[in-house]
């Protein structure tokens, strides 16, 4: 198998491939060829799902700094380091399935990141840095132990996409609702209490999944023919499917109470 690697990396470099598929190969220590000398300069996607590698080098940005893609999918990460921050091409990073605790501040170096993957870590906060990628599009945070999100993020004004079902939510940061390309929401099995009542005011929302939050009692008026996924939202003697259209919803803050017109299900 290290001779298989060994090689597989030799042709790499020597072919200055752009891409590199070390997947599913047991590693458990990041491979010492892609770093030795001047590392792969050329090389642009990294490709090491489902190994067990528990942390990334130090000099990663040094010996790969034209990387533009780095899936790291499936292993066992705990931490990564600062200078992750100093990949200045990067757009998309992959750190599903970890054991991360932390993410360093230094992510919020990376001003070219569109798309950022957290799911199914042990993440208990997000940094408020990651209010200054400006350019990310996808925002997944899954399957964590998130208790808040950063004020910050709505300053992330090309997000499209969050996602941060499964986690420990109560609710949802108002300026978030003032996020310009928004387009789908979903925070689906959490602890939500309530919903801003600005949310769904933005023409570009239009998902919002809310399902299975047992506590939450109302949805915003502005979710006005927006799609939602909303089981077990309606305690008011409603019943929606998971993933439907409501014509209409208007939402009393006072009593918590639904007042609902024409709905269609």
């Amino acid at each position: 198998m290290a001779s298989e690697l060994h090689e597989v990396i030799f042709m790499a470099k020597r072919e200055r491939h752009k891409n590199l598929f070390l997947n599913y190969r047991n590693l458990n220590i990041f491979p010492v060829e892609l770093l030795r000398d001047e590392g792969m300069q050329f090389l642009e996607r990294l490709f090491m799902k489902r190994n067990s590698l528990t942390t990334l080098p130090e000099n990663l940005a040094q010996k790969l700094p034209n990387l533009i893609e780095l899936y790291l999918h499936s292993n066992n990460i705990v931490i990564i380091p600062q200078a992750i921050g100093n990949l200045a091409k990067l757009q998309s990073l992959d750190l599903s399935d970890n054991a991360l605790q932390v993410i360093c501040p230094e992510i919020g170096q990376l001003r070219s990141l569109r798309h950022l993957r957290l799911a199914n870590n042990q993440l208990k906060f997000l940094p408020q840095e990651l209010g200054d990628l400006r350019e990310l599009e996808t925002l997944d945070v899954s399957v964590n132990l998130l208790r808040t999100l950063p004020e910050r993020l709505h300053q992330c004004l090309s997000l499209q996409c969050l996602t941060a079902d499964r986690n420990l939510l109560h609710c949802l940061p108002r300026l978030l609702c003032l996020l310009p390309e928004l387009n789908e929401l979903s925070m689906a099995a959490n602890c939500l209490t309530s919903l801003p009542l600005d949310l769904g005011r933005s023409m570009e929302l239009q998902f919002v999944f809310v399902d299975n939050n047992a506590h939450l009692k109302g949805l915003p008026s502005y979710l006005y023919n927006k799609v939602i996924g909303c089981m077990d939202v309606l305690s008011c003697s409603l019943y929606f499917s998971h993933r439907t259209t409501v014509s209409f919803v208007a939402y009393c803050c006072s009593s918590y109470c639904l007042r609902t017109f024409d709905l269609q299900g």
